[in-house]
């Protein structure tokens, strides 16, 4: 059989291709697949590869190619490659949790925004609802009538269960700091306007 090759990629089989490539392996596609000089390897057998970075991604090949690093792994470890300045390497186990974790997380805030559009609104209506709540407590501290109390006292156990403080308080600190932060920045920038 032969084929047209880029270095050890198999580009196009053809009889006439310009290298004798013998039989390929049944039930591999051809992104698996290279030619070594004298014979079709599929990637999955391999544990070292010469890698290249390619756009935002890696090629792996079977052979030293150009520009390329030798890089000691098996196939499936291809989506953990990173290219650290000149150098190639697999991420960390740190590094992968890292990512699962934040995976995972932005996972659930997507949920979590789903529910909310589903059972309260678009954004505009869950800021009204928030805005709701804001001015019921301003009238409650300022004028504590007693249908206001009344309410919060129906909704306290509802609350307390959605923001227990063991579960927001860190983040609420965190939070409190970088908003103080930020609007320092912003209100220099705005004081500094035309200056």
């Amino acid at each position: 059989m032969k084929a047209f090759l880029d270095n050890d990629i198999i580009i196009n089989i053809t009889d006439r291709g310009d290298t004798e490539i013998g039989s390929l392996p049944v039930g591999i596609g051809m992104e698996r697949l290279r030619f070594d000089g004298e014979r079709v390897v599929d990637l999955a057998d391999l544990n070292e590869f010469w890698v290249v970075p390619v756009g935002r991604g890696f090629e792996l090949h079977c052979i030293e190619v150009p520009n390329s690093q030798l890089v000691q792994m098996n196939y499936a470890d291809r989506k953990h490659l990173r290219n650290n300045g000149n150098a190639i390497r697999l991420k960390t186990i740190q590094e992968i949790n890292s990512e699962n974790i934040q995976t995972k997380a932005e996972l659930a805030k997507t949920k979590l925004r789903a529910k909310l559009k589903e059972s309260i609104g678009d954004i505009q209506d869950q800021h009204q609802e928030s805005l709701a709540l804001i001015c019921a407590l301003i009238v409650y501290v300022r004028q504590q009538p007693q249908v206001v109390a009344d309410f919060f006292d129906l909704i306290i156990p509802d609350i307390k269960d959605i923001y227990p403080i063991d579960k927001v308080e860190a983040n609420l600190k965190r939070s409190a700091k970088n908003l103080k932060i930020a609007m320092e920045e912003y209100r220099n920038e705005i004081d500094n306007i035309g200056n």
